[in-house]
């Protein structure tokens, strides 16, 4: 379980979260929204043990996030963290390899052979192909496909995404997320992402919570969420929500001014 005891965080005299609580006690996908600044990645990173809550705390198992040491943690929890690699020269599948850090003892050895989950991982994000290719050589698709493939490898339990479908073209942002639902359904995994997209987020999440302003605005199913209220409170748009054809996902069609005036000017012709 993975959970939120009024978590509160400040930076520099300004508070970016303010009491905080949830929790996350079966496996399956969590969505993070909200608008710019709301603290979605702040949230992400008290969940991950990397920042210490100003107030409050973030559990893992009833235990502080932040009292794991680092390398147990990481056998546990996974984080593909927002803008995903940087520039380095080592090739894509040294890059892959470099999440099985967590298995490792001092001279980088493992017990077992992992060149099997390294294979898979590469296959899985479509990087067979560019193995020995630099990764400063990668377009920022490539880059943050790479990114989710060393993450795979680690083989967590718990798996926290910031903004995965960063640089994604429509294509790969529908292939990084059903490979992520596959994986979590194969695995039984606990996955969080925090997702701008409000559609992807109702499509593949089954849990949503709505940050606003450093508060948790509410949580639910995508259906008690994505409501044109919430549009319209949270981000300030006006939208027309519509049922996916498959799968009943609510999905967002918004509704700019310029549609309007245009609408009346070729009316007015």
């Amino acid at each position: 379980m993975i959970e939120a005891q009024r978590l509160g965080r400040t930076v520099d005299g300004v508070p970016v979260l303010r009491d905080i609580s949830f929790s996350f006690a079966a496996p399956g996908m969590y969505g993070i929204i909200g608008p710019n600044g709301a603290g979605k990645t702040s949230l992400l990173r008290l969940l991950s043990g990397v920042d210490r809550p100003t107030a409050g705390v973030a559990l893992l198992d009833g235990k502080p996030s932040a009292d794991y040491p680092r390398k147990v943690l990481a056998r546990r929890m996974a984080v593909l963290q927002q803008g995903g690699l940087p520039s380095v020269g080592f090739t894509v599948e040294e890059t892959v390899a470099l999440g099985r850090y967590p298995y490792q003892g001092w001279f980088g050895d493992e017990q077992e052979d992992a060149s099997p989950i390294i294979e898979d991982a590469l296959a899985r994000m479509g990087l067979s192909h560019l193995r020995d290719r630099t990764v400063d050589h990668l377009s920022g698709g490539e880059r943050q496909r790479a990114a989710l493939a060393q993450v795979m490898v680690q083989n967590p339990e718990i798996l926290l995404l910031d903004e995965p479908t960063t640089y994604l073209d429509i294509g790969y942002q529908l292939q990084l997320l059903d490979t992520v639902a596959q994986w979590q359904q194969e695995r039984a995994l606990t996955v969080i992402a925090v997702l701008h997209d409000l559609n992807l987020a109702a499509l593949y999440c089954d849990q949503l919570l709505v940050l606003k302003d450093g508060s948790l605005y509410g949580s639910g199913t995508p259906e008690e969420i994505v409501t044109r209220e919430l549009v319209r409170e949270v981000y300030g748009a006006e939208a027309d929500i519509m049922p996916h054809p498959d799968s009943g996902a609510p999905q967002i069609l918004l509704r700019p001014k310029r549609i309007a005036s245009r609408h009346r000017a070729f009316t007015n012709v």
